[in-house]
């Protein structure tokens, strides 16, 4: 067991089949991530489905060590572990094992079944070719039987009324077909149909039976009845209340605010209303009239279609009204024939006539059926040894390379390599961001990122073919901000290549770089300066342009000069002018006159502790922050559980973020501008030495009568702004 660094991380060596072995062995607590959704790797689908095998999209560390396991208990040579093919030798098949015995059997069968007797290695091709082949065949292994795969037409018209009566189940050619299950109760309920249909037939040589006392008649009758026997039964219900108490009958009238608001062009407006009105006006003699003038319209054809069907060939002749007790005569009548409907067997097969359930009791075609359904199965039992070859060869192309995905992350940290998990890479201003990880929230993501302290940038990503979008989030590493910013436009390269238009649309703003940090302070305070000189300049300049204006509008005959004291015209512009000279001379003399007392140590020093003052709380502050900058928050953002803390090293964040340079034989390229750097701070210094040498040169004469000149400038100054009024 060997451990690699990768940036501030120690993980797991993996390059071997004995390395992958020693994962077994490793505590979980020391690999890199513990579960990750099965979405966010780039693996072969049925791969992905092998190592979820409770159908959790996720892959946790025990079934990552069950599929190690089982791949190193069925090869016997490992060897070509490292190689990562798509197709295992059949000597590398461990046959002392009763697994590999089974996966060796079951290639061999493949490779026999496709005329590729010859060949020494069971590919993922063959595998999946033989297959697709048995998915078209009748008998493919999955207990499905359709009707295609009958020759004999009675046995396939079976299979057809069992599917159109009791269901089927999808054979995976993808048709209709039914299992052992579907037709076992098929059969049930066509025996319990026919016991039942014989319990109401009427014998050749009788017009009716106990459950049908009115002959072939009874089935309409029972139909007519129950109908609308719920109504009937409300309304002698009603009739009691109305007995008990005769303001019921009110009550049970539409409310006169309801009349009021009906609409009677509607015709849904007038059939909701009678809908909810009972079948006639209730009265206290418990009797429903019969005749069509006292009848609710919806309903008066079926109750004169229920006293000519029914209550006459029960009751014989009748008057006007139904009596309560009559009504329950009536049904008394019908009970044996109701009762006998209520116990109904064998529903799901009623649509087959008795010729039809005549033909299937004790037909032949069950017992073909049934054993075309065991030779299916028995296709099952091999189908079963296929897919273990299956699971062979895809562990053996793609499980040692996700466990460099998974227990260790090797494959990140080697740029030549795109981990199973990055979606490609982003060209954004002028730079390579070379790490993309799919996000699927960006809120919930940006959440968690932000214990980060990663430079983040989340950008929506234009597929063009499907065209679709998603969205990305790119950690960026080294550099600066530059032009980076919302609403920025660049172009992605996912894993394949191809490439797509992308726009940033959120950032989790954070220090890139130190130097970046570093120059924050001045830049700031640069930026400030020119927005004050800015200002000033266009005060100034408004100022300037009103003393234009106001010249310019003077009359031209007006020849006389300006009052005493009032600064105007060319004089007054010339005045400002030379006030103005006067102030930067007097502030240039008094910064030179302050530099001529310090010594070259205080200078130095000077300049040095200003420096140091901002420099040095920002420089600490930001080598703390890009020390504690982690990738695995990015990660944990997407779903994964990570046990390390994936800090960069310098080397790891030009890979992540880079910046190509100029071809080493290309002409008219720019220059590196360290050497213009230099000689800049070069010239400042001499500056300063030369400014201050001349200083300590001047004698005090000179110095007195600079001093005399800059005091008259200031009296001068002090006298013009005296006379202004």
């Amino acid at each position: 067991m060997h451990f690699k660094q990768y940036g501030r991380t120690f993980q797991l060596r993996i390059e071997t089949a004995d390395d992958l072995e020693a994962v077994l062995k490793l505590d979980e607590s020391l690999w890199v991530a513990t579960s990750a959704p099965t979405d966010v790797f780039r693996c072969d689908s049925g791969f992905l489905s092998l190592l979820d095998p409770d159908g959790s999209k996720r892959i946790h560390t025990g079934e990552m060590k069950q599929a190690i396991r089982w791949l190193l208990t069925v090869l016997a040579d490992r060897s070509q572990l490292i190689k990562r093919t798509n197709h295992v030798p059949l000597a590398a098949i461990n046959t002392e094992t009763p697994e590999g015995a089974e996966v060796a059997k079951s290639a061999a069968y493949v490779l026999k079944t496709l005329g590729q007797d010859d060949e020494e290695a069971i590919s993922l091709k063959s595998v999946r070719q033989f297959l697709s082949n048995l998915k078209e065949q009748p008998l493919n292994g999955d207990g499905v039987l359709v009707p295609a795969a009958i020759d004999n037409p009675e046995t396939a018209q079976l299979i057809r009324d069992v599917i159109s009566t009791v269901g089927g189940e999808i054979d995976a050619s993808g048709e209709m077909g039914i299992s052992g299950e579907n037709l076992k109760r098929f059969r049930e309920h066509v025996e319990a149909c026919l016991v039942w249909r014989a319990q109401g037939r009427l014998p050749e040589d009788s017009d009716a039976v106990a459950v049908r006392p009115f002959g072939d008649a009874t089935d309409n009758m029972h139909a007519i009845r129950t109908k609308h026997a719920a109504l009937v039964d409300h309304f002698f219900s009603l009739c009691r209340a109305v007995r008990f108490d005769p303001r019921t009958s009110e009550r049970v009238r539409c409310p006169e605010a309801t009349l009021d608001a009906l609409d009677l062009s509607q015709p849904d407006d007038v059939t909701a209303c009678l809908t909810r009105s009972p079948l006639a006006p209730p009265n206290g003699d418990d009797s429903l009239p019969l005749v069509t003038e006292a009848l609710n319209p919806l309903y008066a054809s079926w109750v004169a279609a229920l006293k000519t069907d029914v209550l006459m060939p029960i009751l014989g002749e009748i008057g006007e009204t139904l009596h309560v007790d009559q009504w329950q005569q009536v049904k008394q009548a019908l009970k044996p024939f109701a009762d006998y409907m209520e116990s109904q067997k064998g529903a799901l097969v009623q649509s087959l006539s008795d010729e039809q359930l005549q033909h299937y009791h004790g037909s032949d075609a069950y017992s073909a059926v049934e054993a075309l359904i065991a030779a299916d199965r028995s296709v099952s039992d091999l189908l079963k040894g296929i897919h273990e070859v299956e699971r062979l060869v895809l562990y053996h192309q793609n499980l040692m390379r996700l466990a460099n995905n998974f227990v260790s992350f090797s494959e990140l940290y080697h740029p030549p390599i795109r981990a199973l998990f990055e979606e490609g890479s982003v060209l954004l201003d002028g730079r390579w961001f070379d790490l993309a990880l799919r996000v699927n929230d960006v809120a919930k993501h940006s959440q968690i990122a932000k214990s980060s302290n990663i430079f983040t940038l989340y950008l929506e990503v234009n597929r063009k073919a499907p065209d679709t979008k998603f969205t990305i989030a790119v950690p960026a590493t080294a550099g600066s901000k530059g032009n980076l910013g919302v609403g920025k436009r660049g172009v992605f390269f996912d894993w394949r290549g191809q490439e797509h238009d992308a726009v940033v649309i959120r950032i989790i703003d954070n220090p890139i770089s130190l130097r970046e940090a570093l120059v924050a302070p001045f830049t700031r305070l640069w930026a400030f300066i020119l927005g004050k000189i800015e200002a000033m300049s266009g005060t100034m300049e408004k100022q300037l342009q009103k003393s234009t204006d106001a010249l310019m509008k003077k009359p031209a005959t007006t020849t006389a000069a300006p009052p005493a004291g009032v600064a105007g015209g060319p004089a007054g512009m010339m005045v400002g002018l030379s006030l103005s000279a006067a102030a930067i001379g007097s502030a240039f003399a008094f910064i030179t006159k302050t530099l001529s007392g310090l010594s070259k140590g205080q200078l130095v020093a000077g300049v040095l502790g200003a420096a140091a003052v901002v420099a040095v709380p920002v420089s600490l502050i930001a080598i703390l922050k890009l020390r504690r900058q982690d990738l695995s928050s990015l990660l944990e953002g997407c779903g994964w559980a990570i046990n390390a803390r994936m800090r960069f090293d310098n080397m790891q964040r030009r890979s992540f973020t880079r910046r190509e340079l100029y071809p080493l034989n290309a002409t008219g390229t720019p220059q590196r501008t360290w050497v213009k750097q230099l000689l800049v701070a070069l010239a400042v210094v001499f500056v300063v030495w030369g400014m201050r040498a001349g200083c300590r040169g001047c004698s005090r004469d000179e110095a007195v009568v600079t001093a005399g000149v800059c005091a008259s400038e200031t009296n001068a100054v002090t006298t013009v702004h005296a006379d202004v009024p």
